[in-house]
């Protein structure tokens, strides 16, 4: 036990000292944290299990909140993560044997494994000037022999894909293949109306993480407008009386998280949007100016939450270990985000700082230690989450925080 709780308070110290921008995380507000550690984490929510009641009271809040958000029909809110939701969507609209455009991994799309569940990828075309989907060269790709499913979105993302151009291109051929957004990283900037809105230019399913740019406790989502290709998806992502396929349990205190989280990106999520957007431009602009290489400069860098670092893979892991050191936390393929340091209030002065701490670490132009010490200071001046639900206006909330955090 004191390994353990040894280990969690190192954790918990190293990340209030540190500044994070791995592009697939965030954090969470009290009131989320609040439904992740309360006894929904023990519970069903099925009719067939006694006492379940106020727990699907919970699941038709959430749902409700995010049709709202989204300005959509059906929510399946039981994907367990964003893989879940795209294997869903792959398993409920194709068939073994079927193939699926999509673009690929080694130009940053999603690498999903479709052999292993015997599919095929037809890899769009992805123009690295534009960091996006060329419509023209993807043509072919999609009519001449078309897909079963076309699927827009990447992981690493920092342009809008043309959703209504390839809904376009769909229509006019009569093909029969079912357009999804994978919006996993996007999916704050796309609830904030700051990014693109997919459902809106044509998309028939949009899916995703809520815990990246959503700021929502881990887990995945899907939306959609249609009833009959929302019930194909939902055989699988979903789960119905003796029937199950992906899920069986859909984490009931992950779902109460995502119904908070949902209700502040209804306040908030405008603003929030913004900043992560504003945030990514000042960072990216910051880091060209002082020589570091940047993905995209003949796009504008970025208009999602991420930078994209331009090294080889090689010096990619090097670069990642250096800004590690001194407190810099980010990921292998250095995409640079902005999420969590906008969650917690960071705005444009402090990514021309953050920009100066990078390029001392990567050119290590600075000391080590000095540098550390900087970045402890910034970290600590940013603890608190911003665009969260006061909880003084919620009676119920704040005694329940109260009691769970002695707030």
């Amino acid at each position: 036990m004191e390994h353990l709780l040894a280990a969690l308070l190192d954790h918990e110290t190293c990340r209030k000292r540190a500044i994070n921008m791995i592009a697939s995380e965030n954090r969470t507000s009290p009131l989320v944290r609040l439904m992740l550690a309360s006894d929904l984490g023990h519970r069903y929510s099925d009719e067939l299990y006694g006492g379940s009641t106020h727990a699907r009271r919970i699941i038709k809040s959430c749902e409700e909140l995010l049709q709202q958000l989204f300005h959509v029909e059906n929510v399946l809110v039981t994907p367990l993560s964003g893989n879940f939701a795209v294997l869903a969507a792959v398993l409920g609209l194709t068939k073994p044997g079927n193939a699926v455009a999509k673009v690929s991994g080694a130009d940053g799309g999603y690498p999903l494994n479709l052999e292993a569940f015997q599919r095929k990828g037809k890899w769009l075309h992805f123009d690295h000037a534009t960091r996006s989907v060329d419509m023209e060269a993807s043509r072919p790709i999609v009519i001449d022999d078309p897909p079963a499913l076309v699927m827009l979105g990447q992981s690493a993302i920092t342009h809008p894909h043309p959703v209504a151009e390839m809904r376009k291109l769909i229509d006019e051929q009569s093909l029969k293949c079912p357009l999804v957004f994978d919006g996993s990283h996007v999916l704050g900037l796309i609830a904030g109306g700051e990014f693109q809105a997919p459902l809106q230019q044509g998309a028939d399913v949009l899916l995703g993480s809520t815990h990246k740019t959503f700021f929502g406790p881990q887990g995945g989502l899907l939306l959609a407008n249609d009833k009959g290709l929302f019930r194909k998806i939902a055989r699988y992502g979903g789960f119905t009386q003796g029937s199950h396929a992906l899920v069986d349990n859909m984490h009931l205190h992950r779902v109460g998280g995502l119904a908070v989280a949902a209700l502040e990106m209804l306040e908030f999520g405008k603003q929030y949007a913004s900043q992560v957007v504003k945030n990514s431009q000042a960072l990216a602009r910051a880091l060209h100016a002082s020589g570091i290489p940047v993905k995209g400069s003949a796009a504008g860098f970025t208009r999602s939450h991420q930078v994209m670092l331009d090294y080889s893979q090689q010096d990619a892991f090097k670069i990642k270990g250096k800004l590690e050191s001194v407190g810099l936390i980010t990921d292998v393929l250095l995409r640079l985000g902005t999420s969590e340091i906008s969650r917690l209030g960071m705005k444009e002065p402090e990514m021309k700082q953050i920009a100066s701490l990078i390029s001392g670490a990567i050119r290590e132009e600075r000391r080590g230690e000095d540098l550390q010490k900087e970045v402890e200071e910034l970290a600590a001046a940013f603890q608190t989450v911003q665009y969260t639900v006061d909880p003084s206006a919620y009676p119920t909330a704040k005694a329940l925080i109260n009691s769970y955090f002695a707030f």
